[in-house]
Protein backbone atom coordinates (compact mmCIF):
# COMPACT_ATOMS: atom_id res chain seq x y z
CA UNK A 1 0.00 0.00 0.00
CA UNK A 2 1.46 3.35 -1.02
CA UNK A 3 0.32 6.39 1.41
CA UNK A 4 1.13 9.57 1.62
CA UNK A 5 1.06 11.52 5.06
CA UNK A 6 -0.33 15.29 4.04
CA UNK A 7 1.65 17.61 6.29
CA UNK A 8 -0.42 20.90 7.06
CA UNK A 9 1.77 24.03 7.82
CA UNK A 10 0.47 23.77 11.49
CA UNK A 11 1.03 20.19 11.75
CA UNK A 12 5.10 20.44 12.10
CA UNK A 13 4.78 17.95 15.13
CA UNK A 14 7.72 16.52 16.30
CA UNK A 15 9.20 13.81 14.20
CA UNK A 16 8.87 10.85 16.23
CA UNK A 17 4.72 11.04 15.41
CA UNK A 18 5.04 11.29 12.00
CA UNK A 19 8.15 8.12 12.44
CA UNK A 20 5.03 6.18 14.26
CA UNK A 21 2.75 6.66 11.40
CA UNK A 22 5.91 5.17 9.07
CA UNK A 23 3.86 6.78 5.61
CA UNK A 24 5.51 6.27 2.25
CA UNK A 25 6.14 9.49 1.62
CA UNK A 26 5.46 13.20 3.11
CA UNK A 27 3.21 15.97 1.12
CA UNK A 28 3.76 19.43 1.92
CA UNK A 29 2.45 22.58 -0.53
CA UNK A 30 2.82 26.34 0.72
CA UNK A 31 -0.64 27.35 -0.97
CA UNK A 32 -1.71 30.98 -2.00
CA UNK A 33 -5.68 30.10 -0.87
CA UNK A 34 -4.04 29.24 2.42
CA UNK A 35 -2.17 32.60 2.63
CA UNK A 36 -5.10 34.83 1.89
CA UNK A 37 -8.39 33.38 2.52
CA UNK A 38 -8.29 35.84 5.06
CA UNK A 39 -5.69 38.94 4.86
CA UNK A 40 -3.38 37.15 7.43
CA UNK A 41 -0.61 39.14 8.92
CA UNK A 42 2.31 39.63 6.72
CA UNK A 43 4.61 37.94 9.72
CA UNK A 44 1.96 35.40 10.18
CA UNK A 45 2.37 34.14 6.37
CA UNK A 46 6.19 34.40 7.03
CA UNK A 47 6.68 32.06 10.30
CA UNK A 48 4.29 29.38 8.56
CA UNK A 49 6.10 29.86 5.24
CA UNK A 50 9.70 29.41 6.75
CA UNK A 51 8.97 27.08 9.76
CA UNK A 52 7.23 24.89 6.92
CA UNK A 53 10.53 24.49 4.90
CA UNK A 54 12.47 23.96 8.29
CA UNK A 55 10.33 20.88 8.85
CA UNK A 56 10.50 19.86 5.16
CA UNK A 57 14.87 20.10 5.50
CA UNK A 58 14.93 18.29 9.16
CA UNK A 59 12.31 15.28 7.83
CA UNK A 60 14.45 15.18 4.59
CA UNK A 61 17.64 14.78 7.21
CA UNK A 62 15.97 11.85 8.75
CA UNK A 63 15.24 9.89 5.90
CA UNK A 64 11.89 10.70 4.55
CA UNK A 65 10.82 11.19 1.23
CA UNK A 66 8.86 14.64 0.75
CA UNK A 67 7.24 16.25 -1.96
CA UNK A 68 6.82 20.02 -1.25
CA UNK A 69 5.83 22.74 -3.27
CA UNK A 70 7.07 26.36 -2.37
CA UNK A 71 6.31 29.89 -3.37
CA UNK A 72 8.22 29.68 -6.32
CA UNK A 73 6.53 26.65 -7.57
CA UNK A 74 4.42 27.25 -10.50
CA UNK A 75 1.71 25.44 -9.37
CA UNK A 76 1.88 27.88 -5.61
CA UNK A 77 -1.58 29.36 -7.31
CA UNK A 78 -3.05 26.17 -7.88
CA UNK A 79 -5.45 24.40 -5.56
CA UNK A 80 -4.57 22.82 -2.91
CA UNK A 81 -6.23 20.00 -4.19
CA UNK A 82 -4.32 20.34 -7.61
CA UNK A 83 -0.54 20.03 -6.16
CA UNK A 84 -1.93 17.25 -4.01
CA UNK A 85 -3.28 15.00 -6.82
CA UNK A 86 -0.17 15.98 -8.77
CA UNK A 87 1.74 13.93 -6.03
CA UNK A 88 -0.35 11.18 -5.55
CA UNK A 89 -0.69 10.24 -9.25
CA UNK A 90 2.82 11.10 -9.03
CA UNK A 91 3.57 7.75 -6.90
CA UNK A 92 0.35 5.52 -7.00
CA UNK A 93 -0.41 6.43 -3.86
CA UNK A 94 -4.11 4.81 -2.67
CA UNK A 95 -4.05 5.63 1.10
CA UNK A 96 -4.00 8.87 2.32
CA UNK A 97 -3.14 9.95 6.27
CA UNK A 98 -3.46 13.13 8.02
CA UNK A 99 -3.67 14.59 11.65
CA UNK A 100 -6.92 15.71 12.86
CA UNK A 101 -7.80 19.29 11.26
CA UNK A 102 -8.87 22.21 13.62
CA UNK A 103 -10.23 23.73 10.47
CA UNK A 104 -13.83 21.93 9.33
CA UNK A 105 -14.07 23.62 5.60
CA UNK A 106 -10.37 22.37 4.81
CA UNK A 107 -10.73 18.93 6.78
CA UNK A 108 -14.14 18.86 4.68
CA UNK A 109 -12.03 19.23 1.32
CA UNK A 110 -9.79 16.93 2.44
CA UNK A 111 -12.28 14.27 3.39
CA UNK A 112 -13.77 15.46 0.05
CA UNK A 113 -10.40 14.74 -1.78
CA UNK A 114 -10.36 11.17 -0.57
CA UNK A 115 -14.08 10.27 -1.74
CA UNK A 116 -13.58 11.86 -5.29
CA UNK A 117 -9.99 10.16 -6.16
CA UNK A 118 -11.44 6.95 -4.23
CA UNK A 119 -8.79 7.06 -1.73
CA UNK A 120 -8.84 5.66 1.21
CA UNK A 121 -8.22 8.15 4.20
CA UNK A 122 -6.98 7.98 7.58
CA UNK A 123 -7.29 10.31 9.99
CA UNK A 124 -5.08 9.96 13.04
CA UNK A 125 -5.13 11.85 16.75
CA UNK A 126 -3.34 14.96 17.08
CA UNK A 127 -0.41 15.52 19.36
CA UNK A 128 -1.85 19.10 19.50
CA UNK A 129 -4.30 18.41 22.06
CA UNK A 130 -3.78 16.54 24.82
CA UNK A 131 -8.07 14.92 24.96
CA UNK A 132 -9.68 13.52 21.94
CA UNK A 133 -12.39 14.84 20.69
CA UNK A 134 -14.47 12.02 21.93
CA UNK A 135 -13.00 12.49 25.51
CA UNK A 136 -13.78 16.50 25.48
CA UNK A 137 -17.77 15.49 24.59
CA UNK A 138 -17.42 13.10 27.23
CA UNK A 139 -16.30 15.54 29.90
CA UNK A 140 -18.78 18.15 29.31
CA UNK A 141 -22.02 16.07 28.27
CA UNK A 142 -24.93 16.24 30.39
CA UNK A 143 -24.17 19.65 30.91
CA UNK A 144 -26.69 22.62 30.59
CA UNK A 145 -23.70 25.25 30.02
CA UNK A 146 -20.26 24.91 29.27
CA UNK A 147 -17.82 26.06 32.12
CA UNK A 148 -14.46 26.10 31.43
CA UNK A 149 -13.70 26.03 35.48
CA UNK A 150 -15.36 22.71 35.91
CA UNK A 151 -13.79 21.25 32.99
CA UNK A 152 -10.34 22.25 34.32
CA UNK A 153 -10.76 20.82 37.36
CA UNK A 154 -12.10 17.74 35.49
CA UNK A 155 -8.95 17.38 32.83
CA UNK A 156 -6.45 18.17 36.65
CA UNK A 157 -7.78 14.98 37.77
CA UNK A 158 -8.14 13.22 34.57
CA UNK A 159 -4.26 13.46 34.66
CA UNK A 160 -3.30 14.09 37.99
CA UNK A 161 -1.75 17.49 37.35
CA UNK A 162 -1.27 19.85 40.57
CA UNK A 163 -3.47 17.10 42.90
CA UNK A 164 -2.60 15.48 45.63
CA UNK A 165 -3.23 11.46 46.03
CA UNK A 166 -7.36 12.40 46.84
CA UNK A 167 -7.20 14.58 43.85
CA UNK A 168 -7.77 17.33 45.77
CA UNK A 169 -6.05 20.52 44.32
CA UNK A 170 -2.35 21.38 45.12
CA UNK A 171 -2.68 24.20 47.56
CA UNK A 172 -6.04 24.03 48.54
CA UNK A 173 -7.23 26.03 45.71
CA UNK A 174 -8.38 25.10 41.69
CA UNK A 175 -7.68 27.94 40.56
CA UNK A 176 -5.07 31.17 41.97
CA UNK A 177 -6.72 33.57 39.36
CA UNK A 178 -7.60 36.21 42.40
CA UNK A 179 -3.60 36.35 42.70
CA UNK A 180 -2.87 37.00 38.93
CA UNK A 181 -4.15 40.11 38.61
CA UNK A 182 -1.58 43.20 39.95
CA UNK A 183 -0.23 45.94 38.38
CA UNK A 184 3.14 46.27 37.14
CA UNK A 185 4.51 47.88 40.04
CA UNK A 186 7.19 51.26 39.15
CA UNK A 187 10.19 50.47 38.28
CA UNK A 188 9.85 47.15 37.79
CA UNK A 189 12.56 45.79 34.94
CA UNK A 190 10.88 43.56 32.85
CA UNK A 191 12.80 41.16 31.21
CA UNK A 192 13.79 41.01 27.42
CA UNK A 193 11.60 38.51 25.31
CA UNK A 194 13.68 35.47 23.90
CA UNK A 195 15.22 35.92 20.62
CA UNK A 196 15.39 33.03 18.34
CA UNK A 197 18.14 31.89 15.85
CA UNK A 198 17.23 33.75 12.32
CA UNK A 199 16.28 31.55 9.75
CA UNK A 200 17.87 30.51 6.64
CA UNK A 201 14.46 31.20 4.71
CA UNK A 202 13.94 34.77 6.56
CA UNK A 203 15.37 36.94 4.55
CA UNK A 204 14.22 35.90 1.33
CA UNK A 205 10.95 35.21 2.45
CA UNK A 206 10.46 38.94 3.37
CA UNK A 207 11.09 40.14 0.47
CA UNK A 208 8.94 38.09 -1.49
CA UNK A 209 5.75 38.37 1.11
CA UNK A 210 6.12 41.98 0.93
CA UNK A 211 5.54 42.00 -2.68
CA UNK A 212 2.91 39.27 -3.39
CA UNK A 213 0.74 40.18 0.04
CA UNK A 214 1.39 44.21 -0.01
CA UNK A 215 -2.35 44.75 1.05
CA UNK A 216 -2.25 42.41 3.75
CA UNK A 217 -2.03 43.97 7.31
CA UNK A 218 1.26 44.34 9.41
CA UNK A 219 4.91 44.33 9.21
CA UNK A 220 7.83 42.25 8.77
CA UNK A 221 10.34 43.51 10.70
CA UNK A 222 10.31 41.53 13.88
CA UNK A 223 10.79 37.92 13.52
CA UNK A 224 10.21 37.27 17.34
CA UNK A 225 8.90 34.21 17.16
CA UNK A 226 10.83 30.30 16.91
CA UNK A 227 10.29 28.36 13.25
CA UNK A 228 11.54 24.91 14.38
CA UNK A 229 11.52 22.96 17.48
CA UNK A 230 15.00 23.50 18.38
CA UNK A 231 14.36 26.86 18.90
CA UNK A 232 11.01 26.25 20.45
CA UNK A 233 12.66 24.14 23.00
CA UNK A 234 14.94 26.69 23.90
CA UNK A 235 12.28 29.43 23.91
CA UNK A 236 10.25 27.41 26.06
CA UNK A 237 12.96 27.14 28.65
CA UNK A 238 14.03 31.05 28.50
CA UNK A 239 10.41 31.74 29.88
CA UNK A 240 11.09 28.96 33.05
CA UNK A 241 14.47 30.81 33.41
CA UNK A 242 13.56 33.84 32.96
CA UNK A 243 9.73 34.92 32.96
CA UNK A 244 7.92 31.98 34.83
CA UNK A 245 8.31 33.08 38.26
CA UNK A 246 6.56 36.43 37.96
CA UNK A 247 4.46 35.44 34.98
CA UNK A 248 1.21 34.91 37.14
CA UNK A 249 1.35 37.56 39.42
CA UNK A 250 1.30 40.21 36.29
CA UNK A 251 -0.68 37.71 34.05
CA UNK A 252 -3.23 40.36 33.19
CA UNK A 253 -1.56 44.06 33.37
CA UNK A 254 -0.75 46.16 30.30
CA UNK A 255 1.82 48.57 29.56
CA UNK A 256 1.73 50.87 27.03
CA UNK A 257 5.59 49.94 26.84
CA UNK A 258 6.04 45.99 26.22
CA UNK A 259 3.38 43.50 25.04
CA UNK A 260 5.30 40.52 25.69
CA UNK A 261 5.70 41.26 29.16
CA UNK A 262 6.13 37.65 31.39
CA UNK A 263 4.03 35.71 28.90
CA UNK A 264 5.49 32.87 27.77
CA UNK A 265 4.37 33.86 23.65
CA UNK A 266 5.12 30.35 23.13
CA UNK A 267 1.08 30.21 21.40
CA UNK A 268 2.74 30.37 18.10
CA UNK A 269 5.04 27.61 18.50
CA UNK A 270 1.94 25.16 20.26
CA UNK A 271 -0.43 25.86 17.40
CA UNK A 272 2.55 25.33 14.68
CA UNK A 273 2.84 21.83 16.18
CA UNK A 274 6.61 22.89 17.22
CA UNK A 275 6.01 22.23 20.64
CA UNK A 276 3.11 19.97 21.90
CA UNK A 277 1.31 20.40 25.80
CA UNK A 278 3.31 17.60 26.93
CA UNK A 279 6.28 19.05 26.00
CA UNK A 280 5.12 22.17 28.45
CA UNK A 281 3.56 20.22 31.05
CA UNK A 282 6.60 18.17 31.34
CA UNK A 283 8.62 21.19 32.15
CA UNK A 284 5.87 22.56 34.30
CA UNK A 285 6.10 19.50 36.36
CA UNK A 286 10.05 19.69 36.88
CA UNK A 287 9.31 23.36 38.26
CA UNK A 288 6.59 22.15 40.43
CA UNK A 289 8.53 18.89 41.60
CA UNK A 290 11.82 21.52 42.23
CA UNK A 291 9.58 24.03 44.48
CA UNK A 292 11.25 27.24 41.93
CA UNK A 293 8.27 28.84 41.03
CA UNK A 294 5.16 30.22 42.62
CA UNK A 295 2.43 28.00 43.13
CA UNK A 296 0.35 31.22 41.20
CA UNK A 297 2.29 31.18 38.37
CA UNK A 298 2.29 27.34 38.03
CA UNK A 299 -1.57 26.85 38.00
CA UNK A 300 -2.36 30.09 35.60
CA UNK A 301 -0.01 28.84 33.46
CA UNK A 302 -1.20 25.18 33.25
CA UNK A 303 -4.84 26.85 33.62
CA UNK A 304 -4.13 27.87 29.85
CA UNK A 305 -2.44 24.92 28.75
CA UNK A 306 -4.92 22.53 29.85
CA UNK A 307 -8.22 24.78 30.63
CA UNK A 308 -8.78 27.43 27.90
CA UNK A 309 -6.92 25.79 25.02
CA UNK A 310 -8.43 22.46 25.17
CA UNK A 311 -11.43 23.77 26.14
CA UNK A 312 -11.81 26.52 23.34
CA UNK A 313 -10.73 23.82 20.78
CA UNK A 314 -13.43 21.28 22.36
CA UNK A 315 -16.08 24.56 22.15
CA UNK A 316 -15.08 24.81 18.76
CA UNK A 317 -15.98 21.62 17.58
CA UNK A 318 -18.71 21.06 19.46
CA UNK A 319 -20.96 24.54 18.21
CA UNK A 320 -18.14 26.60 16.43
CA UNK A 321 -20.66 25.96 13.51
CA UNK A 322 -23.89 27.43 15.20
CA UNK A 323 -21.32 30.49 16.91
CA UNK A 324 -20.61 31.82 13.48
CA UNK A 325 -23.97 32.38 12.38
CA UNK A 326 -24.59 33.53 16.11
CA UNK A 327 -25.18 37.85 16.31
CA UNK A 328 -27.13 38.09 20.05
CA UNK A 329 -26.83 41.52 20.02
CA UNK A 330 -28.02 42.48 16.27
CA UNK A 331 -24.86 44.73 15.91
CA UNK A 332 -24.29 45.83 12.57
CA UNK A 333 -20.90 48.43 12.60
CA UNK A 334 -18.38 47.87 10.23
CA UNK A 335 -14.70 48.08 11.18
CA UNK A 336 -12.80 51.62 9.11
CA UNK A 337 -9.36 52.10 8.08
CA UNK A 338 -8.38 53.34 11.90
CA UNK A 339 -8.91 49.73 13.82
CA UNK A 340 -5.53 48.60 11.39
CA UNK A 341 -3.67 52.41 11.26
CA UNK A 342 -3.57 52.37 14.94
CA UNK A 343 -5.75 56.01 15.07
CA UNK A 344 -8.86 56.07 17.44
CA UNK A 345 -7.92 58.34 19.41
CA UNK A 346 -7.91 56.08 22.86
CA UNK A 347 -3.93 55.10 23.66
CA UNK A 348 -4.87 52.05 25.29
CA UNK A 349 -6.51 50.59 22.12
CA UNK A 350 -4.20 52.33 19.75
CA UNK A 351 -1.20 50.68 21.52
CA UNK A 352 -2.79 47.30 21.42
CA UNK A 353 -3.26 48.01 17.43
CA UNK A 354 0.50 49.10 17.02
CA UNK A 355 1.56 45.76 18.91
CA UNK A 356 -0.82 43.68 17.26
CA UNK A 357 0.70 45.21 13.89
CA UNK A 358 4.00 45.06 14.67
CA UNK A 359 4.46 41.70 16.47
CA UNK A 360 1.03 39.70 15.17
CA UNK A 361 1.01 39.45 19.01
CA UNK A 362 -0.26 41.06 21.70
CA UNK A 363 -1.54 39.10 25.00
CA UNK A 364 -4.51 38.33 25.85
CA UNK A 365 -5.59 41.13 27.96
CA UNK A 366 -5.36 43.55 25.48
CA UNK A 367 -7.32 41.32 23.18
CA UNK A 368 -9.98 41.05 25.36
CA UNK A 369 -10.09 44.20 27.65
CA UNK A 370 -9.56 46.36 24.98
CA UNK A 371 -9.45 45.73 21.61
CA UNK A 372 -12.19 43.21 21.88
CA UNK A 373 -14.44 44.97 24.57
CA UNK A 374 -14.46 48.58 22.99
CA UNK A 375 -15.59 46.69 19.35
CA UNK A 376 -18.33 45.41 20.95
CA UNK A 377 -19.09 48.17 22.76
CA UNK A 378 -19.12 49.97 19.51
CA UNK A 379 -21.82 47.50 18.45
CA UNK A 380 -19.01 46.54 15.38
CA UNK A 381 -20.72 42.98 13.83
CA UNK A 382 -19.56 40.16 15.21
CA UNK A 383 -18.13 38.71 11.77
CA UNK A 384 -16.15 41.89 11.81
CA UNK A 385 -14.51 41.18 14.97
CA UNK A 386 -13.60 38.01 13.63
CA UNK A 387 -12.14 38.71 10.51
CA UNK A 388 -10.29 41.62 12.12
CA UNK A 389 -8.84 38.96 14.84
CA UNK A 390 -8.26 36.09 12.62
CA UNK A 391 -6.06 38.51 9.98
CA UNK A 392 -3.62 40.51 12.84
CA UNK A 393 -2.64 37.41 14.99
CA UNK A 394 0.51 35.08 13.78
CA UNK A 395 -1.38 32.63 16.42
CA UNK A 396 -4.71 32.88 14.90
CA UNK A 397 -6.53 29.80 13.66
CA UNK A 398 -10.19 29.06 13.32
CA UNK A 399 -10.41 26.84 16.05
CA UNK A 400 -8.75 29.54 18.15
CA UNK A 401 -10.58 32.57 17.03
CA UNK A 402 -14.19 31.14 16.64
CA UNK A 403 -15.09 30.71 20.18
CA UNK A 404 -12.98 33.40 21.89
CA UNK A 405 -14.47 35.83 19.20
CA UNK A 406 -18.21 34.65 19.15
CA UNK A 407 -17.65 33.37 22.69
CA UNK A 408 -15.46 35.72 24.97
CA UNK A 409 -15.05 38.94 22.96
CA UNK A 410 -18.25 39.43 21.79
CA UNK A 411 -21.09 37.63 23.78
CA UNK A 412 -22.73 36.90 20.01
CA UNK A 413 -23.67 33.46 20.82
CA UNK A 414 -25.51 34.61 23.40
CA UNK A 415 -23.41 33.17 26.67
CA UNK A 416 -22.56 29.50 25.64
CA UNK A 417 -19.74 29.08 28.10
CA UNK A 418 -19.84 32.81 28.90
CA UNK A 419 -22.34 34.62 31.72
CA UNK A 420 -21.93 37.95 30.26
CA UNK A 421 -20.03 39.99 27.64
CA UNK A 422 -15.74 40.63 28.86
CA UNK A 423 -16.97 44.25 29.29
CA UNK A 424 -15.27 47.08 31.01
CA UNK A 425 -14.88 50.81 31.30
CA UNK A 426 -11.79 53.21 31.49
CA UNK A 427 -11.63 51.98 35.58
CA UNK A 428 -10.60 48.43 34.93
CA UNK A 429 -7.97 49.57 32.37
CA UNK A 430 -6.28 52.36 34.53
CA UNK A 431 -6.48 49.25 37.42
CA UNK A 432 -4.36 47.07 35.25
CA UNK A 433 -2.07 49.64 33.48
CA UNK A 434 0.39 52.53 33.19
CA UNK A 435 -1.54 54.62 31.06
CA UNK A 436 -2.95 57.83 33.18
CA UNK A 437 -6.41 59.43 33.06
CA UNK A 438 -6.83 61.91 30.46
CA UNK A 439 -9.74 62.46 27.77
CA UNK A 440 -10.18 59.26 26.69
CA UNK A 441 -11.69 58.25 29.77
CA UNK A 442 -14.92 59.91 29.44
CA UNK A 443 -15.01 58.16 25.53
CA UNK A 444 -14.61 54.54 27.33
CA UNK A 445 -17.11 55.43 30.40
CA UNK A 446 -19.10 56.35 27.80
CA UNK A 447 -19.18 53.56 25.46
CA UNK A 448 -19.83 51.42 28.66
CA UNK A 449 -22.84 52.60 30.23
CA UNK A 450 -23.87 53.64 27.11
CA UNK A 451 -23.96 49.51 26.17
CA UNK A 452 -25.17 48.79 29.74
CA UNK A 453 -28.32 51.15 29.05
CA UNK A 454 -29.26 49.87 25.98
CA UNK A 455 -27.83 45.96 25.41
CA UNK A 456 -27.21 44.74 29.09
CA UNK A 457 -30.86 43.93 29.70
CA UNK A 458 -31.05 41.39 26.81
CA UNK A 459 -29.34 39.01 29.21
CA UNK A 460 -31.26 36.98 31.60
CA UNK A 461 -30.13 35.68 34.98
CA UNK A 462 -27.26 37.65 35.30
CA UNK A 463 -26.45 38.62 38.90
CA UNK A 464 -24.33 41.68 37.65
CA UNK A 465 -27.45 43.54 35.81
CA UNK A 466 -29.50 44.91 39.01
CA UNK A 467 -26.19 46.36 40.23
CA UNK A 468 -25.07 48.10 37.25
CA UNK A 469 -28.68 49.19 36.51
CA UNK A 470 -28.56 50.98 39.79
CA UNK A 471 -25.43 52.66 39.08
CA UNK A 472 -26.49 53.46 36.04
CA UNK A 473 -29.80 55.33 37.34
CA UNK A 474 -27.81 57.03 40.12
CA UNK A 475 -25.02 58.59 38.03
CA UNK A 476 -25.33 62.31 37.54
CA UNK A 477 -27.40 63.56 34.31
CA UNK A 478 -25.19 66.43 33.02
CA UNK A 479 -22.56 63.23 33.39
CA UNK A 480 -24.82 60.62 31.38
CA UNK A 481 -25.34 63.30 28.94
CA UNK A 482 -21.86 64.34 28.35
CA UNK A 483 -20.29 60.44 28.13
CA UNK A 484 -22.94 59.34 25.82
CA UNK A 485 -22.37 62.10 23.65
CA UNK A 486 -18.96 61.31 23.44
CA UNK A 487 -19.46 57.60 23.17
CA UNK A 488 -22.29 58.53 20.06
CA UNK A 489 -19.50 60.59 18.54
CA UNK A 490 -16.93 58.12 18.65
CA UNK A 491 -19.29 55.23 17.24
CA UNK A 492 -19.89 57.46 14.23
CA UNK A 493 -15.50 57.91 14.03
CA UNK A 494 -14.91 54.89 13.95
CA UNK A 495 -17.37 52.00 12.54
CA UNK A 496 -19.79 52.32 9.67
Amino acid sequence: MHSLLVVLGNQLFPTNFISDVNPSRIFMAEDLGLCNYEKHHKLKILMFLAAMREKRDELRSDGFEVDYFDLDSEQFEADYEAKLEQSIKQHSITHLQIFEVEDKPFEQRITSFAKKNKLTLEILSSPMFLLSRDEFESLVSGRKTLLMGDFYKRVRKKFKILVDEKLNPEGGQWSFDEDNRKKLPKGIVLPESFKPEISQYTSKLQSQIAEKFADHPGSLDNVWMPLNRVEALKALDYFIDNKFTDFGSYEDAISSQDTFLFHSALSPALNLGLLTPQDLLDKVGQCSAKGQIPLNSIEGFVRQIIGWREFIRGVYQLHGDEQQQSNFFGFKGKLKACWYEASTGIPPLDDAISFSHDFGYTHHINRLMIIANIMTLCEIHPDEVYRWFMEMYVDSSEWVMVPNVYGMGTFADGGLFATKPYSCGSNYILKMSDYKRGDWCPIVDGLYWRFVSKHMTKIKNNPRLSFMQKTLEKMDSERKATIFAKADEFIAKVSG
